[in-house]
């Protein structure tokens, strides 16, 4: 670029900017302080044409940028990875012969435990968090570097303990550019950008849990605020089980995960993966039917895309198995006329809203159920937004009503039903597998994935639609879902360590339709940027049973 080429740099409600050499993010903030002004939280990063970005980008042509801060779902990632990014170099330095891995989610934080045997102690965690505290207030930079695979593999092999990254980067494709992070001499991979200094990073806290250390990090839905910790056992324990299930099959990230994929041998590896699935299925029909036959209705919860309808139906023939006679009916068909659907804070209707159920008519009917009377079961017509009348229904003896909606375990929805009648599920896809020792894979994004795939081959939505939709779907279960986990009788797990191998043939392409010129590029070019660690596998060796068969089809169940 000479001096005489010129750019414009179009900030959204910010105005147009003229600039005739190269300038970073930072420079142009530093230069035009008042496009950023206006936001209420630091602003970390940015969506350059719809893409995300580091703030040491460099602007060499027309773009059209928005800043993100921390209220931005975008925004939040790039906090979470950053903070985790610090805490690993914190405990680098004072604990330089223990590697922190960073495990996974834990509502508003993220769960971390010492790679040995021992836990880590309260004294180290301490220590650990003041040294957090030091790096934030002397506001280092943190500097991003472009390599290549083969400079990265070199790169880890000089430390001891990253051979989870090395994994990972021999099955990157070849001469992909990748970005490792910089403080000081310190250095690690991260997939999405970070923060560009430490001082922007402190609104966190260090606490200790169970074996380890959970970062807590501010509110999705008021960022003001650092989330408290929240003891959820039963959410914890089914995380616990997952790694045993991990453990077990000898994949533990995604190198691993690659590993087994590229030899070939992944049928037995599939076979383990849903045996494990299958087994837990049957162990909690064996709990329902062994409580002297007083369960009479199994409510079954979790988020969207959590794999509730194929678990339900699993559920139904492990119930037989037991000798008694599962009847399913849906939330949905209690749907209220669409009239009377209640008004979420956007002004738009709020079907995530349990007001948008008749729980009078539910309990009403749940209620006649278990007095042996006939009831008429609603049946919902969503073409036409209203509750039509729909098949009839007695009880007998033996029977159990399994009942699957998102407000399952939700307690204003059985508020008059005796508890002993009642068994709680809660499904979820809880992600069990990890890029590598520092970088996570998001349950909703799994979920994400998921529904992509589905809504396109089952509902007819491009990728465009379901990524357009999914920041509400994400605000209703923060409102209406997640609260409510710890309220369910057990969790069940519904993620496979394989299924994101096999998704990505499906998702990759359909990702790729998305233009650059809309916002939600931004999530579609991050989609396949995490699946870019992933090698693909074929669906032949995936059962008819599978839950993943739900959003790819080929299932043996009728939905």
């Amino acid at each position: 670029m000479t001096t005489t080429d010129k750019f414009v740099i179009k900030v959204e409600n910010g105005g147009d900017f003229e600039y005739h050499a190269p300038i970073s993010l930072i420079d142009f903030i530093k230069e035009h302080p008042e496009t950023v002004d206006r936001y209420e939280h630091p602003v970390i990063a940015a969506h350059v044409d719809n893409k995300l970005v580091s703030l040491h980008y460099r602007i060499v042509r027309d773009v059209n940028v928005r800043f993100i801060d921390l209220s931005h779902q975008d925004g939040q990632r790039v906090y979470e990875r950053s903070v985790a990014f610090i805490m690993t170099y914190a405990a680098h330095q004072v604990l330089p012969e223990v590697r922190i891995n960073v495990l996974h989610s834990y509502r508003n934080g993220i769960y971390c435990e010492a790679a040995r045997e021992e836990p880590l102690t309260r004294e180290e965690i301490a220590k650990i968090k003041e040294k957090m505290i030091e790096i934030i207030e002397q506001d280092l930079p943190i500097l991003p570097e472009a390599i290549d695979e083969e400079t990265g593999i070199k790169l880890f092999q000089r430390m001891e303990d990253r051979t989870d990254v090395i994994r990972l980067f021999k099955y990157m494709p070849e001469h992909q550019r990748i970005f490792i992070y910089h403080i000081g001499d310190y250095i690690d991979y991260a997939y999405i950008p970070l923060a560009h200094r430490t001082g922007v990073l402190d609104r966190f806290d260090l606490v200790p849990y169970g074996d380890g250390m959970v970062i807590l990090l501010p509110e999705r839905l008021d960022v003001s605020k650092v989330a408290k910790l929240e003891e959820q056992p039963k959410l914890f324990a089914t995380f616990k089980e997952s790694a045993r299930w991990a453990r077990v099959l000898g994949v533990k990230d995604v190198g691993s995960l690659n590993q087994v994929i590229a030899s070939g041998h992944v049928s037995d590896f599939v076979k383990i993966s849903e045996a494990f699935h299958e087994k837990k299925v049957a162990q909690i029909a064996d709990e329902i039917t062994s409580k002297d036959r007083r369960v009479k209705i199994v409510l079954i919860a979790g988020p969207s895309s959590s794999g509730k309808t194929t678990f339900s139906k699993r559920l139904a023939i492990q119930l037989r198995v037991n000798e008694r006679s599962p009847i399913t009916i849906s939330l949905d068909d209690y749907f209220v006329d669409r009239e009377r659907t209640p008004i979420g804070e956007d002004g738009k209707p709020d079907f995530d809203s349990i007001d948008a159920i008749d729980v009078a008519l539910f309990n009403e009917n749940i209620e006649d159920l278990l007095k042996g009377k006939e009831v008429e079961i609603p049946k919902f017509n969503f073409k036409a937004g209203k509750r039509m009348p729909g098949r009839k229904l007695r009880m007998k003896p033996d029977d159990i009503l399994i009942v699957e909606g998102i407000h399952g375990i939700n307690p204003r929805l059985v508020s008059s039903i005796p508890v002993e009648h009642t068994y709680r599920i809660y499904v979820s896809a809880l992600t069990q597998i990890s890029i590598d020792g520092h970088n996570r894979i998001s349950t909703s994004d799994t979920r994400l994935i998921r529904r992509l795939v589905r809504d396109k081959f089952f509902r007819g939505h491009s990728a465009l639609t379901t990524l357009s939709m999914w920041p509400n779907v994400r605000r209703g279960e923060e409102k209406h879902i997640f609260p409510y986990q710890e309220n369910a009788d057990i969790m069940f797990n519904s993620a496979l360590l394989y299924e994101l191998a096999v998704l990505k043939l499906y998702v990759e392409p359909m990702l790729e339709e998305v233009s650059p010129d809309v916002p939600e590029y931004a999530d579609a070019v991050r989609l396949i940027w995490l699946l870019s660690h992933i090698l693909s596998m074929l669906p032949n060796e995936v059962p008819p049973t599978s839950i993943l068969r739900e959003f790819i089809g080929g299932s043996s169940f009728k939905y």
